[in-house]
């Protein structure tokens, strides 16, 4: 983690702002040996990663029908009924991103996410909506860890990286964060988080 003198925050979405689990899509819709094949798969990751990326969903279901046929009713579904996979907020991160706005702390968003499902996200959690900006990878065609897109996002957000706190449970997207010049927060709970951010001298 890099220090400095810190203003404004950059949140991840997913199991920071509201809690995600791909596994919740499918069961009780595929016998259970079915659903631990679909998300033990290669090509499931590969193409959740490349929807996240941008790749338009129904592009992503024609190349697993053609990468693994067997696994394409299941990949259906899970697009069907991806909503089952945001079942509401991350305890306590709400509350902190609005102690950070009463204290005119900045607070922006930073998520892979397919653009075609983010209003998942934003359901689940209504703060996103009143963070001052967000980036959404399937929008802007980069992913983390990709530099670039925390570059996108600081030039977008109107930042510089010395002064920007990034927030993510992903230790190798907290390292790629820092490596373009942000201070890079790994997040745990919203308790570790608020200490971490006191520290830091936020509020």
């Amino acid at each position: 983690m890099t220090t400095g003198a810190v203003t404004s925050v950059v949140f991840d979405i997913a199991n920071v702002i509201v809690d995600w689990d791909p596994r919740r899509t499918l069961p009780g819709a595929l016998p259970q040996p079915e659903v631990d094949a679909f998300f033990a798969s290669t090509e499931f990751w590969e193409l959740n990663e490349a929807w996240d990326h941008g790749l338009p969903v129904a592009e992503a279901v024609a190349e697993m029908d053609r990468r693994a046929p067997h696994l394409g009713a299941a990949f259906r579904l899970y697009v069907d009924r991806y909503a089952r996979s945001v079942t509401g907020l991350v305890p306590g991160t709400t509350e902190v991103i609005r102690e950070l706005q009463a204290a005119g702390v900045p607070c922006f968003g930073l998520s892979n996410w397919p653009k075609e499902t983010f209003d998942v996200a934003r359901a689940a959690g209504p703060i996103i909506g009143e963070l001052d900006d967000v980036v959404v990878s399937g929008e802007v065609g980069l992913t983390k860890p990709d530099p670039e897109i925390y570059r996108v996002s600081l030039h977008r957000f109107g930042l510089a990286a010395e002064s920007t706190v990034f927030v993510d449970d992903r230790q190798n997207n907290v390292d790629a964060s820092i490596e373009v010049g942000m201070t890079g927060l790994l997040f745990t709970d919203a308790a570790r988080l608020r200490a971490d951010l006191t520290r830091l001298g936020l509020w």
